[in-house]
């Protein structure tokens, strides 16, 4: 189904997502690195998120209607954006021995157990997509604080998020290697260039009413994306 040659994989196919979904960033990025070669299918008339995802034909190739969802051109089906990218990337970035190999999965793991769950509560609310509680933010905002501290201090000794400069001037290390990141030529391919942030963003109220009258809609499009369970 898949092999491998210096470093390069064969894999290939189509990635069925939504537009900017942070999720599949993982997978394309992953592809630059490998060769891997993965097209993305995010806009009619090829592919309409909540329409699409939920049609006999989608389900049954991906029982879960979620996405970010991979199609191999060999028929190889997989969801979930870690499996997605572990999929398409190679050997090196799975790691070349059984205990490079466990630290990734760790890593990729304490992402989505520690990382993302704070950093989508202190985020999302000044995006509109949900409600603001002054003291969860705060809380928050510790435990990314607390997390940045624990990868600056494994990142000291190793090469290999945006926040305001305030926030992150006391992590040098996470930063270095957030930037050393983004600006490897596999991730600017994916994401372009990233601006890190000069101010941090506030809830803003007046935002977040004017974005519910698309409540219906766009919250359901938000829980049925990989939200419903993390991927």
């Amino acid at each position: 189904m898949e092999s491998f040659l210096c470093g390069i994989t064969t894999a290939a196919g189509p990635l069925y997502t939504y537009p900017e979904n942070w999720r599949a960033f993982k997978a394309l990025i992953a592809a630059q690195y490998s060769g891997a070669q993965v097209r993305v299918l995010s806009a009619p008339p090829h592919f309409h998120f909540g329409q699409t995802n939920r049609t006999p034909e989608f389900l049954r190739k991906f029982p879960a209607g979620k996405v970010p969802a991979f199609e191999g051109d060999d028929g190889f089906c997989v969801f979930e954006s870690n499996a997605i990218a572990y999929y398409v990337s190679n050997e090196e970035l799975r790691g070349n021995t059984p205990e490079a190999a466990a630290q990734v999965v760790q890593w990729v793991s304490f992402a989505d157990s520690d990382i993302v769950p704070p950093a989508s509560t202190w985020v999302l609310p000044t995006l509109g997509i949900m409600h603001h509680n002054k003291q969860a933010t705060e809380n928050a905002k510790e435990e990314v604080r607390r997390i940045l501290g624990l990868l600056d201090t494994h990142l000291k000794t190793r090469t290999f998020l945006v926040l305001e400069p305030s926030f992150r001037q006391a992590f040098p290390n996470t930063n270095r290697w957030f930037l050393t990141c983004i600006n490897q030529p596999q991730f600017w391919a994916v994401l372009g260039e990233v601006k890190l942030c000069e101010k941090m963003v506030q809830f803003d109220a007046k935002k977040f009413a004017e974005s519910q009258p698309k409540k219906d809609t766009e919250r359901e499009g938000f829980s049925g994306r990989e939200a419903e369970a993390p991927g």
